[in-house]
């Protein structure tokens, strides 16, 4: 079962790379929640960008996975950031609400060099046909630029 799910990712992977490399559009990323969860955050009321509020889930792929553990992200490695609203419910809980955004960060660095090495694409409310970020990634980047040292992610690695 292992070895089955093992082979799924690598094809999903390769699958995202292949269109990075060919020119085309972000693909949506088809099978992403079998994908390894990196970590959940919740943006509360005040984050910046207010557009980011919310529960997210980050997931990696396999080559985002081994980026994470070495420090150093090799062509095709991708992160899911799966956005959602959030909700008081009683006795002081934060419930999940409706889908946001599912935002895709692809590592090229020859292709998407003018952002650090990475292309950004994010499909409103979850439908691969809302594509969100047209300019090139560019305003993705203006939030992600000051992270250089950390390979211009917000997640940090993979604890041991």
């Amino acid at each position: 079962m292992r070895i089955a799910s093992l082979t799924a990712l690598g094809f999903a992977a390769a699958t995202l790379l292949a269109h990075a490399d060919d020119g085309s559009p972000i693909p949506f990323p088809d099978g992403y929640r079998q994908w390894h969860h990196h970590h959940s955050t919740v943006n509360m009321k005040g984050h910046a960008p207010e557009g980011n509020t919310g529960i997210q889930h980050v997931y990696a792929d396999p080559r985002a996975v081994a980026g994470l553990r070495s420090g150093s992200f090799e062509d095709g490695a991708t992160f899911v950031v799966d956005r959602f609203t959030y909700e008081e419910a009683p006795n002081s809980s934060l419930v999940q609400g409706k889908r946001k955004v599912i935002a895709v960060m692809v590592r090229d660095a020859a292709r998407f060099s003018q952002t650090g090495g990475w292309g950004f694409q994010a499909f409103k409310g979850g439908d691969p046909s809302m594509r969100a970020v047209s300019d090139g990634g560019s305003a993705c980047f203006s939030c992600h630029a000051p992270l250089g040292e950390n390979n211009f992610l917000f997640t940090r690695g993979e604890k041991p």
